[in-house]
């Protein structure tokens, strides 16, 4: 009977399946941890006498999961990458980071948001190599072998991690020429009648909450952009009405460039992700933390 703390042992054991089910069969998570296969299958069948339900379906080769081993197999891989992530942590503070680190974004919140990030984190750690991929499409990480990507959610890839990075307010906002032209809606029904600055090109409808009741609205214009920049260039220019968010509109409404519409509308918020893939190299992390506490 092992001296150790249960909480121990069973840290130990959730270790030990997370090492299994990523390496696909319990003799090379046995090899992988430098274990016995009967080791192996001894803290797993601990694991499952403590949670009183099976996690496994074993054979001689391989194994399945169970749902239930399916959905405690979440919980074992983030203990262990977490483990990981605090070791390699420390690792960094020994020596000045160094390393290479890719990472794509949009242009304009990359602009905005992104680029003043990166500038301080080249600052705190000048032995860092970037690559900065400005593009407004979403590329596949792996294929063009990006470690950190910065998208608008949800996203639908569940084999990437992704951490919010910023829940941005959004507002319905044209400029003061296209509402001489056509009139500020009195209602949000009104908008379904007005022009619309598309963005980005799949929207057809947009969801408002008006007398606390979700409308949709349909969205129509002679615009249509993949561009977040164009959007606002467009609406700046009379094209029509867009949802925008508060880091573009606000200083624009204080100028007096935009006006609001409808403030009593609530559009629902921006929110933007970083996303990685479930192991990515210590320099990426490094960023990815930088970034998630708020860049410097």
């Amino acid at each position: 009977m092992s001296d150790s703390p249960p909480i121990l042992d069973e840290l130990r054991a959730m270790a030990v399946f997370a090492t299994v089910v990523r390496s696909g069969s319990f003799a090379a998570g046995a090899r992988a941890l430098g274990l016995t296969r009967a080791v192996v299958s001894h803290h797993i069948r601990a694991l499952e006498i403590r949670l009183g339900v099976p996690l496994a379906q074993r054979s001689t080769r391989s194994f399945s999961l169970t749902p239930a081993g399916e959905a405690f197999r979440v919980h074992c891989e983030r203990l262990l990458d977490e483990a990981y992530d605090g070791i390699r942590g420390m690792e960094l503070l020994r020596a000045e980071p160094s390393g290479e680190v890719r990472i794509t974004c949009s242009h304009h919140f990359g602009n905005k948001r992104i680029l003043p990030a990166l500038l301080e984190f080249r600052r705190r750690y000048p032995a860092v190599r970037l690559h900065v991929a400005m593009n407004d499409s979403n590329v596949d990480l792996v294929q063009h072998g990006i470690e950190l990507a910065v998208r608008a959610g949800p996203l639908a890839d569940s084999s990437l991690v992704a951490r919010r990075l910023v829940r941005e307010p959004t507002m319905l906002c044209a400029s003061p020429a296209y509402l001489r032209r056509y009139r500020m809606p009195v209602s949000a029904a009104d908008l379904d009648q007005h022009r619309w600055v598309v963005y980005p090109p799949s929207q057809k409808t947009l969801t408002v909450r008006a007398d606390g009741r979700d409308v949709q609205i349909a969205v129509r214009g002679d615009v249509v952009t993949d561009s977040a920049a164009s959007r606002l260039a467009f609406v700046l220019a009379g094209d029509g009405i867009a949802r925008l968010p508060a880091y573009d509109a606000a200083p624009l409404l204080a100028a007096g460039d935009l006006v609001q519409v409808l403030p009593e509308v609530e559009t629902a918020p921006l929110e933007i992700f970083l996303v990685h893939s479930q192991r990515i190299g210590p320099s990426a992390r490094l960023l990815r933390d930088f970034l998630l506490e708020g860049g410097g």
